[in-house]
């Protein structure tokens, strides 16, 4: 080694020294030799490090030049470059070389607060990386701000690698010191006169402190700094315009168990809205613009009023197709103190129109199912609102998991070509195999549904069920677009057999058929007529059956016109968060038409759905039923309401009590009511959104002999918690666990805990 120094000495001086040109040039590396690596290959060594044999070596530049090279690799902690000048024709490169170690595995000590496999996680480590002290750093640091994430703003970390084993790889501990879990004890404000501490608290979304039993005090630096920013945003959209924060103070107690936050403001005056004005608009009307202005003169300023009014400006122009025009809005003070003028000006440039519009995505369904649900066409101008609409009508088909409409703008021609990009999900299911229905106990099922039918939107349904208490068979098809246009032609068939616990049987078979149309006013709305003809025989009544009753339960054939108009302005097919239903079917039987029974019913159905907080939506909902005889005829008792539990043929709901329970009773037999009113409140909160729901509810209702003894004070009510999940074969499959508060009055059992299973389509 003595040797390669002297000759690396030797070689500086004489290349320091002045000779020829061909001298200057260095000497000619004759050989690279690589030394002290145990894992990396000695090829790469030399080939990252930027020199080759059979070239000269310029000192002193290429010994430092080498070195940079093979650090950039991160997988040597030491690098050292000699000159051997004891070789023929040349000198020999020498490259000495240490390298980190690999990474065996990661070990934590003295997390308690954060578990191991988190920490992995956060972390990231490649298995058998290279393990530089930069890396261990960056480890440190970032189990550090974890942690501090988790209210350990004291924790720390040391990160220590064990002895390399015959693989030269090593085992990493993380000493984790926790600390104690510090608690941001207060928020105090100084300098706030308009608004009390408890409303600012409430202004920062994620900085808590401690209060209550299920407020989680939560602090972190980074999300300290937005809720600062949102703290100002709360006094500039209450008129106090120049608003800040002066200072802010964070410190700990005596035991760094507590943080506290002093924060000192400064308010300054209360500011109003002057003058709004606006000028550049000629496509839309003043009194248009005036409209979309949520800004109004003379009341107090706020930012987040001013902002919304700019929106609702630009939204209204790409509402009819001005996609580029742009609001500029403008703040001025106004002669009077504390008085701010707003003006916005408008460049509407040119409109746009839209140039072609594509489906993809859609493996099944045919391309004209999709576009007949379009509220744009090629050549109109672009709206917005087109798009919207267009994205809930293909929705509402139910077929589609997912449906993002893109604008690929066309700049020479101003046009746009719109793409609805859809992805298919399942909706057709062939099953053989069993269910359970909790009115019906265990039924054996052969089924086949196929809402999309060939891929032309076409329903077709197949189903037999057999059971000890339920025998049914029915098949139908529905066209809903006959020749092309909005109208629908449904036929159905059916014949079903069920054994009641009252102790009777009901045989029930007939068809129908029904012609209907969409509606282009009312919006959402569709009309239809039908025709049904039923056959209804009551048998095999119990010894002990009541023959007052009985009287009731007789043999009866119906033929009926049904008419039904529909309004449904629902955001989703299933599970909707947002839109109503609003339901009227009024059915005339009997007279002319013939058959034994003569009775007109109605039944109205109206369904409200709203957005609550986070991703909860609640849905009220009402049913209500009247059915009344003519002709001196008698009501038969399938066409009267019986309310109770869960009705899935119904799609009536009162849980918390027996299945077809409640109204009129004859010596403790349900004998049904000719009218009814039923209310069901229910919260749901997407676990797996579109996949798995957790609910909460309150029922009420009743049936009664005639609409005078209808009363809300008569109501049977309930209240419960349930789930949903939308299962593959069967559909929406869910269990509700409801309490009905009076059951005595209904069957003089103790109030208790009714369990209800279902599995069908939903209620609307």
């Amino acid at each position: 080694m003595l040797r390669i120094l002297i000759g690396c000495l030797l070689v500086l001086l004489d290349f320091t020294c002045p000779r020829t040109a061909e001298a200057q040039e260095g000497p000619v590396i004759a050989e690279i030799r690589v030394s002290g690596n145990r894992i990396t290959e000695a090829s790469l060594i030399r080939f990252s490090s930027g020199l080759a044999e059979g070239q000269r070596l310029i000192l002193p530049d290429d010994p430092p030049r080498v070195i940079r090279n093979l650090h950039r690799l991160n997988i040597f902690s030491d690098i050292q470059v000699f000159v051997d000048p004891d070789v023929d024709e040349g000198v020999a490169v020498l490259i000495v070389v240490k390298e980190h170690p690999k990474l065996d595995d990661v070990l934590f000590e003295g997390n308690k607060g954060i578990k191991s496999k988190k920490l992995k996680k956060t972390l990231a480590f490649i298995e058998k990386q290279w393990l530089s002290p930069h890396e261990i750093r960056r480890a440190e640091n970032k189990i550090v701000e974890l942690y501090k994430e988790e209210g350990y703003l004291l924790a720390g970390v040391e990160g220590t690698q064990g002895d390399p084993n015959e693989e030269g790889q090593v085992l990493l501990t993380f000493k984790v010191n926790e600390g104690r879990k510090v608690k941001l004890r207060r928020i105090q404000f100084f300098g706030n006169q308009s608004f009390e501490a408890k409303k600012l608290r409430k202004a920062m979304k994620q900085t808590k402190q401690v209060g209550g039993i299920l407020r989680r005090n939560q602090f972190a630096e980074d999300t300290y700094q937005e809720d600062k920013q949102a703290l100002l945003a709360f006094y500039q959209a209450n008129g106090y315009r120049n608003a800040e924060i002066l200072r802010d103070s964070l410190y700990y107690d005596d035991a760094k168990a507590n943080l506290f936050i002093d924060l000192y403001l400064d308010e300054g005056p209360l500011y109003k809205f002057g003058k709004i004005t606006w000028e550049g608009n000629e496509r839309v009307r003043d009194a248009g613009i005036d409209r979309m202005i949520v800004a109004k003169a003379g009341e107090v300023y706020s930012a987040e009023l001013k902002n919304k009014s700019q929106e609702e400006i630009q939204n209204l122009y790409s509402d009819i197709g001005y996609i580029t025009a742009s609001v500029a809005v403008q703040e001025r003070l106004a002669e009077s103190p504390h008085t701010i003028n707003v003006h916005f000006d408008i460049v509407e440039n040119k409109p746009w129109k839209i140039r072609q519009i594509t489906i993809s995505g859609n493996t099944k369904t045919k391309d004209r199912v999709i576009r007949r649900e379009l509220w744009i066409r090629p050549g109109q101008t672009f709206r917005r609102s087109g798009i919207e609409r267009s994205m809930r009508n293909i929705q509402q088909l139910n077929y589609f998991s997912n449906v993002v409409p893109e604008m690929k703008p066309v700049e020479e021609s101003s046009e746009l070509d719109v793409i609805f990009a859809v992805e298919e999900k399942s909706t057709g299911t062939a099953s053989v195999g069993a269910g359970y229905s909790q009115y019906d106990g265990l039924l054996g099922t052969i089924a086949l549904q196929v809402p999309n039918f060939m891929g032309n939107g076409q329903q077709l349904e197949f189903q037999l069920e057999f059971g000890d208490r339920r025998q049914s068979f029915r098949a139908g098809f529905t066209e809903p677009w006959f020749l092309n246009t909005p109208t629908s032609l449904q036929g159905l068939i059916f014949r079903t057999t069920r054994r009641y616990y009252s102790g009777f049987d009901e045989r029930r078979q007939g068809a129908l058929a029904s012609v209907g149309r969409r509606l282009v006013w009312p919006d959402f709305s569709r009309a239809s007529i039908g025709y049904r003809i039923e056959q209804v025989e009551f048998r095999n009544f119990a010894e002990d059956f009541d023959e007052a009753a009985e009287t009731s339960f007789r043999d009866n054939v119906t033929s009926s016109i049904n008419l039904n108009f529909t309004r449904n302005s629902r955001d989703l097919p299933i599970f909707p968060t947002s839109g109503s239903v609003f339901s009227y079917s009024p059915t005339i039987a009997g007279g002319p038409l013939g058959g034994n029974t003569d009775f007109l019913k109605h039944d109205i159905i109206t369904s409200f759905y709203f957005p609550v907080a986070w991703r909860v939506a609640l849905n009220l909902k009402t049913t209500l039923g009247l059915v009344k005889p003519y002709n001196n005829s008698q009501v038969p008792f399938n066409e009267r309401y019986v309310p109770g539990g869960v009705n899935i043929f119904e799609g009536t709901m009162v849980r918390g009590y027996p299945e077809q329970s409640l109204g009129p009773r004859i010596n403790g037999v349900p004998d049904g009511g000719n009218s009814q009113l039923l209310f069901n409140l229910e919260f749901t909160l997407p676990i797996v959104k579109q996949q798995f729901y957790a609910l909460a509810f309150a029922d009420a209702g009743n049936a009664w002999d005639s609409v005078s003894e209808a009363s809300l004070f008569d109501l049977r009510r309930s209240v419960g918690i349930g789930f949903r999940m939308i299962a593959p074969v069967v559909g929406i499959m869910g269990f509700d666990f409801a309490w009905g508060f009076d059951r005595r009055r209904v069957d003089g059992q103790k109030p208790q805990m009714v369990t209800h299973f279902q599995f069908g389509p939903q209620f609307f």
